[in-house]
This record gives C-alpha cells, sequence and structure tokens, in this order.
C-alpha cells in the first residue's frame, strides 16, 4: 500500500521556528514524505484580518480594527518563507483549524452573534465572514494548498455540538444542515482558488458523529473526508474509527505517532505494531493519505524527533510508502540518521517492543481512558466521568457497556493489570540501565535518559488507578466490602503520599524538563489523596467504624 498524500502534522508552537520546520521538512525528504500540515485551532485569522470586516492601514483611534496588527504582520511574513520553504522542498502545505474561529474584534462589528450569553454559531453573518476570510487566505497565500477544518469540535470558539446556544435558529436547524451549510461557506472560496477543502472528523459521540458523515457524504466530490484512526481522539487500544468505510470519497485518516495518550514520548511508546494493523485496515477501505502527527498543543518544547518515538514516524512513513518494516529495522534507521552504531538495532528495538504493553495497562483500564492525557487523572471523580463520559469506550464499543460495573472479580481484575503494569515497567527499566558492552555508549546514554522517568511514571498511574478503583468499590454500600478493602485503600493512599512526595524532590531539583513533571504531577497525586481519603471516611463511617 502506497499512500498518495504521506504527511507529517505540527500541532504546536514550533511550527513558528524556522529551524524547526527545517528540521521536519529534512525528515520529510528524507523519508518520502510531500505534505506538512500545521495544526493551530485559530490559524486562519492569525494570519488574515480580514480585510472585508477590518482595514489594516486603520487609524487606533478607528474601532473595529484588529489588535496585535505587528504580530499580524509577523505572522504573514513567516508564513510566507514558510511556504517559500516546503515549496523548495517539494512539500504541500495544508492547515488544519477549527470553525467557527474569529478574532474578538467581530463582536463589535456583529453583536447578534452573542445571545443570552452564548456566541450562536447558527447566526448567517458566520458563513459570509468564513467566506471572506477564506477568500483573504488562498488569495494572500497562492503557495497554500488546502484547508483542514473541524467543525464538531468543543475546541472551537462556536460549534453546534457545543449545544451553549438555545436561540431559535439553533433549535429548528437539524445538525446535519448545519454542517452541510458551513462546508459550504468554506467550499466556494476554496475552491475558486483551485484549492481542496478537507472535513475533518472530531466528534465525541456517535449522535455527532452521524450527521457530520451524512453532511459529508452530500458535498462536493472534490471535498476529502479527513479522519482519525480510532473515534473521537487516539486511544490506544480504541476500535477503528467507522467513519473510515462510510463516504465514498477521497479519505485521510489521522494517526498521533508523539503519544498524547501514551506517554508523550517522554515516556517512551512504540506503536508501530498498532499502526502496521491499522494501516492495513486504511488499505482494504482505499484509503488515499496519512497524516502522522508529531506534537500537541497542550505542551511547548517538544515533538516526537526530539524523543525515541521519532521511530514511530520512522515507522509510520515506511509504511506510508507501501514498505513493510519491523522494529529493529526502524531502529536501524533511527541510529544511522543519528550517526549512531547501527548493530544497536537489535537489543533497542527488543526494549522498545516491551513499552506498549506497559503503556495499556498503565494508563488505562481496561481498555478505558483512565490517564487524562498520560497524566495523572485530576480528581477520582473525573477519572470515572473520563471514562464514562468524556472519552467513553463504550459509546464506540457498545459490548463493552457494561465493563465499568465493579463486582468483586472485576476489581480483582482491573488491580492486577495495574500490578501488572508496574511490574513490567521495573523489569524493563532495569534492563534499560544495565550495561549493554556491545553496544554504543552514545545510544545507551540516549535509551536511558529516555526511560529515566518511566517507572516513576507508572507507578504514579498505577496507584492513582487502584484508588480510583477502590474509591468506586468502597463508595457503592451493595458491594460486599470487606475490611481488607478499606486497608487497602488506606494503605495506597500512604503509598501515593510518598509516589507525590518523591516527584516533588525530582521537581526541586530543577534538572527535569518541564514535561516530565507534568505527567507526574504531585499536584494530581494530592488531589486524588484528599478525595480517597474522604471517601475512606465516607466509607469507614457507613460501616460504623472509626474513621
Amino acid at each position: 500500500m502506497t499512500l498518495a498524500m504521506r504527511a507529517v502534522e505540527m500541532h504546536g508552537q514550533r511550527m513558528w521556528e524556522r529551524e524547526r520546520v527545517q528540521r521536519v521538512l529534512a525528515f520529510m525528504q528524507r523519508h518520502g514524505m510531500n505534505t506538512l500540515v500545521l495544526h493551530e485551532s485559530d490559524l486562519v485569522h492569525q494570519l488574515v484580518y480580514p480585510r472585508a470586516y477590518f482595514d489594516p492601514y486603520a487609524l487606533w483611534s478607528d474601532l473595529p480594527s484588529r489588535r496585535g496588527e505587528n504580530a499580524i504582520f509577523n505572522r504573514r511574513a513567516y508564513f510566507e518563507h514558510l511556504l517559500a520553504m516546503a515549496g523548495a522542498a517539494g512539500v504541500a502545505v495544508w492547515v488544519n483549524v477549527k470553525e467557527i474561529g474569529f478574532s474578538d474584534e467581530v463582536f463589535a462589528l456583529h453583536p447578534e452573534v452573542f445571545k443570552n450569553g452564548a456566541i450562536c454559531p447558527s447566526e448567517p453573518f458566520w458563513t459570509e465572514y468564513l467566506g471572506h476570510k477564506m477568500d483573504e487566505l488562498f488569495g494572500d497565500f497562492p503557495a497554500l494548498a488546502g484547508l483542514i477544518v473541524s467543525f464538531g469540535s468543543q475546541e472551537s470558539r462556536a460549534s453546534r455540538v457545543q449545544k451553549t446556544c438555545r436561540c431559535a435558529r439553533c433549535q429548528e436547524e437539524p445538525l446535519v444542515d448545519w454542517y452541510a451549510r458551513m462546508i459550504a461557506c468554506l467550499h466556494a472560496p476554496i475552491a475558486r482558488h483551485g484549492k481542496r477543502l478537507a472535513v475533518r472528523d472530531f466528534a465525541y459521540k456517535p449522535a455527532d458523529h452521524a450527521p457530520l458523515i451524512e453532511a459529508v457524504d452530500a458535498a462536493p466530490e472534490d471535498v476529502i473526508f479527513c479522519i482519525k484512526a480510532t473515534p473521537h481522539d487516539f486511544y490506544l487500544g480504541f476500535p477503528d474509527n467507522p467513519a473510515i468505510r462510510q463516504v465514498r470519497r477521497t479519505q485521510w485518516v489521522e494517526y498521533d505517532v508523539m503519544g498524547q495518550f501514551f506517554g508523550w514520548g517522554c515516556m517512551p511508546c512504540l506503536v508501530l505494531d498498532d499502526l502496521r494493523r491499522r494501516m492495513a485496515h486504511w488499505q482494504a477501505h482505499g484509503v488515499e493519505g496519512g497524516i502522522f502527527r508529531i506534537e500537541w498543543e497542550r505542551i511547548n518544547d517538544l515533538d516526537a524527533l526530539d524523543t525515541l518515538n521519532e521511530i514511530n514516524l520512522i515507522g509510520a512513513a515506511a509504511l506510508a510508502r507501501g514498505q513493510d518494516i519491523d522494529a529493529a529495522q526502524a531502529c536501524r534507521r533511527w541510529l544511522a540518521e543519528r550517526g549512531w552504531d547501527e548493530g544497536a538495532a537489535g537489543w533497542l528495538a527488543a526494549l522498545l517492543e516491551r513499552t506498549e504493553p506497559v503503556v495499556r495497562r498503565a494508563a488505562y483500564i481496561d481498555g478505558f481512558v483512565s490517564a487524562d492525557n498520560s497524566m495523572l487523572p485530576r480528581s477520582i471523580e473525573r477519572a470515572w466521568w473520563g471514562m464514562e463520559n468524556r472519552d467513553s469506550l463504550a459509546v464506540w464499543a457498545p459490548e463493552r457497556a457494561g465493563d465499568l460495573q465493579l463486582d468483586r472479580r472485576r476489581l480483582e481484575r482491573a488491580l492486577a493489570e495495574k500490578d501488572e503494569a508496574l511490574a513490567l515497567a521495573r523489569a524493563l527499566v532495569a534492563d534499560v540501565r544495565r550495561a549493554a558492552p556491545a553496544v554504543d555508549t552514545r545510544v545507551q546514554a540516549f535509551v536511558q535518559a529516555g526511560f529515566a522517568h518511566f517507572d516513576t511514571w507508572v507507578e504514579g498511574l498505577e496507584l492513582c488507578a487502584k484508588v480510583c478503583l477502590y474509591a468506586r468499590w468502597l463508595g457503592d454500600p451493595q458491594a460486599g466490602h470487606r475490611e481488607d478493602d478499606h486497608k487497602a485503600l488506606s494503605r495506597l493512599l500512604e503509598a501515593l503520599e510518598r509516589h507525590a512526595d518523591t516527584v516533588q524532590a525530582l521537581a526541586r531539583t530543577g534538572s527535569v524538563p518541564h514535561q516530565y513533571i507534568m505527567l507526574m504531577d504531585p499536584r494530581r497525586a494530592h488531589d486524588i489523596i484528599r478525595d480517597g481519603r474522604r471517601i475512606e471516611a465516607q466509607a469507614l463511617a457507613v460501616l460504623g467504624s472509626p474513621a
């Protein structure tokens, strides 16, 4: 299988750093990738006014006017330069945004879009505004190849799926019609400039998924459907996104190789086996493009090319070109590009192949997303809300609907999964730290640094998950508690407090990059401890025992 469109997606602040873009373009040239996707929700109105509404030459006393005009001028000049760099490298550039997006100055021009404390996404003004915005974007930057847009995101400034506006228009217009209207208002100016529009599948629930798929199915034939590999987000173990097989048009599929939900690359996780299986599924359904994301916008100063997870991108690039590749081959290419001894490939591959089973057991509970974007959960309530609502597996795999209903067997199985995660992590880290005389010392040093906090991260997730499990179990008066359940929760809370102290001491040294502390945040651990102690006291009170 060779994908016609093979893209790297930059999804963070590094797209605004020339040297970082050059590094990505160099990687793409080495690995036969032909498209760069720049993903930032409000990227378009950082580059355009639009001039149909705002005068770039207006005096500051003339309102409304765009604030930060010199920043806009800077970004426009930089973006033009970026397009030239990409063009010289033979790489097409697309921007990936969320709509409806706009600058605050729009409110001064059209206050009617704000209704009863909410922004109305159904106001007719938006179709006019988005049309002008796209016309200006592609008119001013003719080297830009196209636009990828999400309409169904909670992260845009206004969308029907947010369900915040209760006006008559929002109540009366079917969601599929709203999607169709939004697609049409973007497609017309983009097509007029000879460019392409891709509509991105971003749906939290099937109820939002179905009308988007229906609207895309009815869109002009040249509209591309851009689909996440898994529904809602890039969760390990989730089923393939059902949208992949539901439309007969050009399909592109997105995959996160950096690891928003598997450790950010700060904690290595090789997902090559998952990629290979999923890409075979794409091939079976005629997918023509793959977009491989190397950053997450919520953290700065980090992408996959900084970490061992670059090997995921090397594997993805090979698979996208129709080349089968195993872990040792991917590691060999990674080592060669760094000028290191390729003889270490087998040693490195054997270690990395052990990472995904650990991460699945640590950051998930029986496949349900228990970690918060790879971090410790913010609270016990939010951990369960994430698993059951926000990041629900069951809505996409109905056969799993009852699997979070705890009984003694399920509780013990989930606890055993956490024990196994920590045991596997400690054994892996011990092997990483063990001297390997036949391996280049530079390779060993880099790999050991990459795994320096891996077992500590897994331990935090393990302890938090166990506290959340016992909290749910003890919070159910019908569950058939035993005295040792209460003692177990108490021991876990003490262990989690010791763990938080360890991470806090690590943070105080100032020697650990902030992303690692964010992943293992002791403040989140203390929030879980407070929740756990409150639930422990309540459960003991119900039993009539002294707290």
